[in-house]
């Protein structure tokens, strides 16, 4: 089985490339999603976080987004330290919950399986993907996307993109990048390249 992550800054458009690939028949897993669930369901995780943040981040769906947003991504020392503290929390159960998932994928016989997440490799995880995609699209272009679908007001997005590793950075470190500054067909012929050489790399492998 390959195993593939996708990765990239806020707005740069990593799920709608996963998107792309899950409609290519590829098996994908959102760490966004994942860490959603698990902070609806998982009742050590949800004890955990209103011991840290307040019982009022809780609601009976999950938790109270635009509040723990407000603690995390502030310009304060403070909000860092938060930010530290919430990844340590979600980040373990949401590692957890994929390794199992690959290993029930792999035991399936599934040839691709990718996993999205933002923070493969601030967190040191790149050594266990066989190929890494990071998607990239210009500053401002990523500014505009999401202002425009989350409320968020331009600065604020900028405070979360300085928040995370250099585009530059990972550009370098990837095994493939899709530059997401185009049209969606663009997008779509790219992403459809990179996809046909993996699966060629990958059933190369197992001749």
């Amino acid at each position: 089985m390959t195993l593939v992550g996708i990765t990239g800054g806020i707005g740069t458009g990593k799920s709608h490339v996963s998107m792309l690939l899950q409609q290519r028949g590829w098996v994908v897993y959102s760490s966004d999603t994942t860490a959603k669930v698990i902070m609806a369901t998982d009742d050590e995780v949800r004890s955990e976080l209103g011991t840290t943040f307040g019982d009022q981040v809780l609601t009976p769906n999950g938790v109270n987004a635009p509040l723990l947003a407000s603690l995390v991504f502030g310009p304060l020392p403070e909000n860092d330290a938060n930010r530290d503290k919430l990844n340590a929390i979600v980040h373990p159960r949401v590692l957890e919950t994929h390794m199992k998932a690959i290993e029930a994928e792999a035991e399936k016989g599934t040839r691709v399986v990718a996993i999205e997440s933002a923070l493969i490799y601030e967190i040191d995880l790149e050594d266990g993907f066989d190929h890494i995609i990071v998607v990239d699209a210009p500053s401002q272009t990523c500014i505009d996307r999401v202002t425009a679908r989350s409320g968020l007001s331009a600065e604020e997005v900028r405070r979360r993109i300085d928040k995370q590793m250099p585009m530059e950075q990972k550009r370098g470190l990837a095994d493939f990048v899709i530059d997401n500054s185009g049209t969606p067909e663009d997008l779509a012929q790219a992403t459809s390249t990179i996809a046909m050489i993996i699966e060629a790399m990958g059933a190369a492998s197992s001749e």
